[in-house]
């Protein structure tokens, strides 16, 4: 039996980080042409996350660039992984929701979440307890209107959308979390879920309890008829997110990739040395993270070995690649998209048990 089972889908996540020595408009441009090659084949859903006052996310409002994906790609599935719930007026984003739904002919998936930073958090004046409000308060009344056609306020007047989701009831839901107490909760509503963000990602064995956790759940709720936030005829996805590199050789991915993502670190740790944090910006070892799988670097051979003792060992259903960071130029990262779609995927689906 394949390690890669046959529900095991493959996707790609991006931050559109800073890429040094590069304008802000060369970066999107280099993004939509892996997306454009992405859209060929192989590749699930495009995932986008949200992040504000950083040189991680230079897509801080990502409903706008996915606007843009849609009109470069006609197959793969376009994700804001997360939109953060309680940065933005609810009615309006249940309308961009919907827009983008119908710009992309029902191509759009939506992730929420109420936003990993208090740093970001409170560049809008929120507490992480305020968040988490809002984002209890919120979620419903958007899903609401998706599947009605008219949002309604406690406090005011029910608004009729005139622009409806083009899926119905809603778009497929997501919720990343590096939280483990956050998985019983998300396998009973339904969530898809990825569980496991590269370099802070925690070990094998640790993932495979969360898997084994999340689908229990879900499949109970889901005989109860519990799982809310699951679509009927379904399976909901658990996957894990990997940086990864892939190049002809060994020596070459790991010439490349060890600087490249020494850049993407600086950005990712950014707002947590700004304001003297060491939860994410201590110092990390690239070669001991490539020996541990939480980067996927090499040739098509090796990387596609990384892969399959990934899903193996974790059980998962879904692995996003993120393939564009830090300053790896748009050409490598094309190759190593070709290489991942081309060699990596049909390598480890012919990995027997």
């Amino acid at each position: 039996m394949s390690t890669a089972q046959p529900g095991v889908e493959f996707g790609l996540f991006d931050w559109i980080d800073a890429a040094p020595g590069a304008g802000v408009s060369d970066v999107y441009e280099g993004r939509l042409r892996l997306l454009a090659e992405a859209d060929r084949g192989g590749f699930a859903v495009y995932h986008l996350a949200e992040h504000h006052g950083t040189p991680l996310g230079m897509a801080p409002s990502p409903g706008v660039f996915v606007a843009a994906a849609a009109r470069v790609t006609t197959r793969i599935r376009l994700a804001p992984t997360t939109f953060i719930v309680p940065l933005y007026d609810p009615l309006r984003l249940t309308q961009e929701i919907a827009m983008l739904d119908q710009l992309s002919r029902g191509r759009l998936e939506i992730g929420v979440g109420r936003g990993s930073s208090p740093h970001e958090a409170a560049m809008y004046g929120l507490t992480p307890a305020d968040a988490a409000e809002r984002f209890e308060r919120y979620l419903p009344a958007i899903l609401e209107g998706l599947e009605t056609g008219t949002f309604r306020r406690p406090d005011g007047d029910p608004v009729p959308l005139h622009v409806p989701v083009y899926q119905r009831p809603h778009p497929p839901l997501w919720y990343p979390s590096s939280n483990p107490a956050s998985i019983p909760r998300l396998g009973e509503q339904g969530y898809n879920a990825l569980f496991g963000f590269g370099f802070v990602s925690p070990p094998l064995d640790v993932l495979r309890e969360q898997s084994k956790t999340f689908f229990e759940r879900y499949r109970a709720s889901a005989e109860r008829g519990e799982a809310r936030y699951g679509l009927a005829g379904t399976t909901p996805r658990f996957g894990i997110m990997r940086h990864v590199f892939v190049a002809p050789t060994d020596e070459e991915a790991v010439e490349l990739a060890r600087p490249a993502f020494a850049d993407h670190h600086t950005s990712f740790t950014h707002l947590w040395r700004l304001h003297g944090n060491e939860r994410f910006s201590a110092p990390v070892d690239f070669d001991q993270l490539v020996a541990e799988g939480r980067l996927f670097v090499g040739s098509p051979q090796t990387v596609a070995r990384q892969v399959a003792e990934a899903i193996a060992g974790t059980e998962v259903n879904y692995v996003a690649g993120a393939f564009a960071w830090g300053s790896l130029d748009t050409e490598a990262s094309l190759r190593s998209l070709r290489l991942f779609r081309d060699e990596v995927i049909p390598a480890v689906r012919r990995v027997e048990h």
